[in-house]
């Protein structure tokens, strides 16, 4: 009865539980270990002939955006951040099962059953039987499908039965996943040659001193590149710049919506009056009723109190005392010491809850005061719930009939508080002496802008906009020199803000509509946080990004033109000195040293250099190298040491230490990737929302 009693309690959380939750759960451990138009229909997203409807979609959010309200305490969410997250895991879902389906993974009813009940059930049934009050997930299914043996309201039955059967779906596609990760990882072991080659790569790390000359060092105009080398070079690196879907680059001026100078001087000369005034009233009478003002009353002792600014006001101050504490992020805090006394402020109780008619409760406070043990009388008819040993805080509790009760407590058990079929029954085994305690308040005041403040924001942003033809024209400098700073965005149908700026998929739509070249009219984020200007620089469709493209256009250029310094350094410099020392004076430079293991993709000093790490594993040692030519400059090296492994070759751990770094897990941990790139994913949600 006392399982029932916890599931009537918490049957508003029943529906809640379950969805969501456990498909993210799900994805999660699997890879650690609006509108219509033309077009789309209902179709919020393909992955690749697969329809995903908004109708699902706007469900899975529901449940989604309860959960995270709940969390959150119903703090401030970006709507299309959490859309993002809930239609990626949806398509994710969509990825993996499509996998599933082509493998014909199946579970059957016999494992179905064992993951949900039993001894051995899911981890996740107990943590669901736990969120709702019961025990087991035995006794939730009892529960649910055998109402009547408990007396369960037919309401609460069903329930308990949905909740059930949308978790039964949920474990069979865990179930699944799971098989399907397991068969993977069996297709993907690393055999003797793999091991044998990664313990070899990683056995042997080589000390190395060397000379260098970085390319840098060399002036580009003395290394003219032709737009031919440019484009051989990129055509070599081409697939390095794979676009799935179209890309549009833009630049945007964000302007923070924030209280002037002006907007605080006058919010500090009213706070100041506010303090006065509180100063000369009662308690908080003098912002009572006042919306501005947000107020947290509190009663505790001087530990509870965390912030030290605000314990050290009230233990130093004396009552009647005001001061302003803070102002931060455009809110001002005030406090206000109202009393301090000395009290009791915790006690040591046995609490019962009971439920029923007066005679029951009588023969109970008989059983306890006749010297029955707890434990049997909390399991006697009518016991909803029992307490044994409970420090029960005082200082914050309201001065009533209750709080005197306990304080005032005779010995023995008694009736602290009672209604016709309720009672509450204590008894208190230990009062703390008393303590100093303080009744105190916060009072806060946020700085809003003014109208003032606002018209002159968008008054200076549009004459500044008003002057730019085009997104060409829109450059840092000319940002800068009207106190603005332009910032670059990518941004594709899956961006759901503009940069770092929450609620601003406005700002998205707009690009995604625009045409290469325009520059947006002042728009501004859900919020009204921000004034936001955009200038589409470019459009670039599916395939490769072009090398016309500044940032590739830039890459390119610069590893074409270290080619040919390259080239001209070794035809300078290649064995025209015998020793380390003779090739640092010939480049300039001077000897230092590092080490080097061939498995490593990086060098310490040096950075990512492919050439000089396969030349400088496999060279003998004291014996210099040519010049070699890398990718940021080039090099001479001699080998001064090698360390071994310690640790003989051993096949299981190298087959672990493969199958993580390029083997099963490496290839899980990207399995999403894998599966788009042979998948087309359409993303639709900018043409349902706009906000």
């Amino acid at each position: 009865m006392a399982t029932l009693e916890k599931i009537r309690k918490r049957s508003t959380l029943l529906l809640i539980v379950v969805g969501l939750a456990l498909l993210a759960f799900i994805i999660g451990d699997f890879f650690t270990s609006g509108r219509a138009l033309f077009g789309t229909g209902t179709t919020i997203a393909k992955v690749g002939d697969e329809k995903i409807d908004i109708q699902e979609f706007s469900r899975r959010y529901e449940e989604a955006n309860q959960r995270v309200q709940q969390q959150n305490n119903a703090s401030r969410i970006d709507p299309a951040m959490l859309q993002a997250e809930v239609l990626n895991s949806m398509i994710q879902e969509r990825l993996i099962n499509q996998e599933i389906e082509a493998l014909g993974i199946e579970v059957t009813n016999d494992e179905l059953s064992k993951a949900m009940l039993g001894v051995n059930a899911h981890p996740y049934m107990y943590q669901m039987a736990r969120q709702i009050g019961a025990n087991t997930p035995d006794e939730v299914y009892d529960l649910a499908f055998n109402p009547a043996k408990y007396n369960v309201p037919a309401e609460t039955a069903q329930q308990l039965k949905t909740m059930w059967l949308q978790q039964e779906e949920q474990m069979l596609q865990l179930l699944k996943m799971q098989k399907f990760q397991n068969l993977l990882a069996g297709a993907l072991v690393a055999n003797e040659l793999d091991a044998k080659a990664y313990y070899d790569g990683n056995a042997s790390t080589s000390h190395i001193a060397y000379v260098k000359k970085n390319y840098s060092s060399l002036p580009n105009e003395d290394y003219e590149v032709s737009s031919a080398e440019i484009k051989a070079q990129y055509n070599k690196d081409k697939n390095m710049f794979k676009v799935p879907q179209e890309v549009r680059r833009a630049n945007y001026i964000a302007v923070n919506v924030a209280p002037s100078v002006q907007d605080k001087d006058e919010a500090q000369v009213l706070v100041d009056s506010v303090i006065n005034l509180l100063k000369a009233t009662p308690a908080l009478d003098a912002i009572a009723g006042d919306v501005n003002f947000g107020v947290d009353r509190q009663t505790t002792t001087s530990g509870v109190i965390t912030n030290p600014i605000l314990r050290a006001f009230v233990t130093d101050s004396v009552p009647g005392s005001v001061r302003q504490i803070s102002y931060i992020n455009d809110e001002f805090t005030i406090a206000k010491l109202i009393d301090s006394k000395m009290a009791v402020d915790s006690i040591n109780v046995d609490l019962i809850a009971y439920q029923g008619d007066a005679a029951g409760r009588d023969s109970l406070l008989t059983a306890l005061n006749s010297g029955k043990a707890f434990t049997e009388v909390s399991a006697m008819p009518g016991v909803v719930n029992a307490v044994e040993d409970l420090w029960q805080t005082l200082a914050a509790a309201p001065d009533n009939d209750v709080k005197a009760r306990l304080l005032n407590a005779p010995s023995g058990y008694f009736i602290v508080d009672s209604t016709a079929n309720m009672a509450q029954i204590a008894r208190v085994n230990t009062k703390r002496a008393p303590v100093k305690v303080y009744d105190y308040a916060t009072v806060n005041y946020k700085v809003y802008p003014s109208d003032e403040t606002i018209d002159k924001l968008n008054d200076d942003l549009a004459a500044f906009v008003g002057n730019i033809q085009n997104a060409d024209s829109l450059t840092i400098e000319k940002a800068m020199s009207a106190g603005y700073t332009l910032l670059p965005a990518t941004i594709t149908a899956d961006t759901y803000m503009l940069g770092n700026i929450p609620y601003s998929r406005n700002a998205v739509r707009w690009a995604m509509d625009a045409k290469k070249g325009q520059v947006s009219p002042i728009l501004e984020d859900n919020q009204n946080d921000h004034l936001i200007v955009v200038a589409l620089n470019d459009i670039i469709e599916p395939g490769f990004a072009p090398l016309s493209d500044s940032n590739i256009l830039s890459t390119e250029t610069l590893k074409a033109r270290n080619q040919k310094k390259g080239a001209d350094l070794m035809g300078k410099y290649n064995g025209k000195a015998n020793d380390l020392a003779g090739y640092a004076q010939l480049l300039g430079s001077q000897i230092d040293s590092t080490n080097v293991t061939f498995g490593q993709s990086s060098i310490s000093g040096i950075g990512f250099e492919p050439a000089l790490i396969g030349q400088a594993a496999a060279a003998a040692p004291n014996v210099m190298s040519g010049l070699v030519q890398g990718d940021n400059g080039v090099y001479v090296f001699t080998v001064i040491g090698v360390d071994n492994e310690s640790r003989p070759y051993n096949y299981q751990e190298y087959a672990a230490r493969y199958n993580q770094q390029m083997g099963s897990q490496a290839v899980m941990q990207n399995l999403i990737n894998i599966m788009m790139e042979n998948n087309k994913v359409e993303n639709n949600t900018l043409k349902f929302y706009t906000e």
